[in-house]
């Protein structure tokens, strides 16, 4: 009798557990982009980055924070250029602004909310620190059936809607409970938001920061809120330095 060929069934084992794994792979990479964990991780990074220098201060490394670009569209997909995309399956305003106000929370969680971390260079540190967590753009489409959005408008959304936990967006953005509450800090007095207008045919930069005292043991720093601003109006804020990586 001719003796088997274990060398031959060795090798077919080994291409069966191959194919295995490579079907594996794909489909791990499928629910990957699937659920655009690529964008999470960057938050989380970032998050991960501002905690760590809070702890170590200036011997604790850079900050690893990233600006997210966020395309808004409707029908035609954006650019390769944007890190995030999200189609708009309902084309109303409330949609438009939730997805902003979302924008928003999530730049608040990434630099600490309301604990006061020091992520910037501490003692040796003056002047605005500001960090760009989001640029967000508009397709055409969004264009031409939601020109524009009053910032009263926008403010009374976040007044009277809630995050997932059920605190609204206001109390959590800003420490109000109601509009008539809220006062724009003024290293962004740019901001009126009786008279402003959220245009989708302009690009709008998420900005928060510190504004640091030199002499730390003041403790007079002062940690900004989470801002909406036209992006071609970043010069007219009081940063003076920004942080995050572009």
């Amino acid at each position: 009798m001719k003796p088997r060929n274990k060398k031959g069934e060795l090798t077919t084992k080994q291409i069966v557990t191959l194919i295995i794994l490579i079907v594996s792979f794909i489909v791990i990479l499928f629910f990957i982009f699937r659920l655009n964990l690529k964008e999470k991780t960057d938050k989380e990074i970032c998050r991960n980055s501002v905690v760590l220098r809070d702890q170590g201060k200036i011997f604790s490394g850079p900050l690893d924070c990233k600006t997210n670009y966020l395309c808004l569209y409707s029908k035609k997909e954006c650019s390769e250029f944007f890190t995030e995309k999200i189609k708009i399956e309902k084309l109303e305003k409330t949609e438009l602004m939730k997805h902003i106000a979302e924008e928003m929370a999530d730049c608040r969680w990434m630099f600490g909310e309301d604990k006061k971390l020091r992520y910037t260079g501490g003692s040796t540190s003056t002047g605005v620190d500001c960090a760009i967590c989001s640029i967000i753009s508009f397709d055409e489409e969004i264009q031409n059936k939601i020109p524009e959005i009053s910032y009263k408008e926008f403010y009374n959304f976040l007044e009277k809607n809630s995050l997932e936990e059920g605190e609204s967006y206001l109390k959590y953005l800003y420490d109000v409970d109601s509009l008539s509450s809220l006062q724009i800090q003024e290293q962004f007095s740019n901001i009126n938001i009786d008279e402003d207008i959220i245009r989708t045919s302009e690009k709008y930069s998420i900005i928060t920061g510190i504004d640091n005292n030199l002499i730390d043991i003041l403790d007079d720093d002062e940690w900004l809120n989470v801002y909406l601003i036209p992006t071609k109006e970043t010069s007219q804020t009081k940063c003076s330095n920004f942080i995050t990586k572009a």
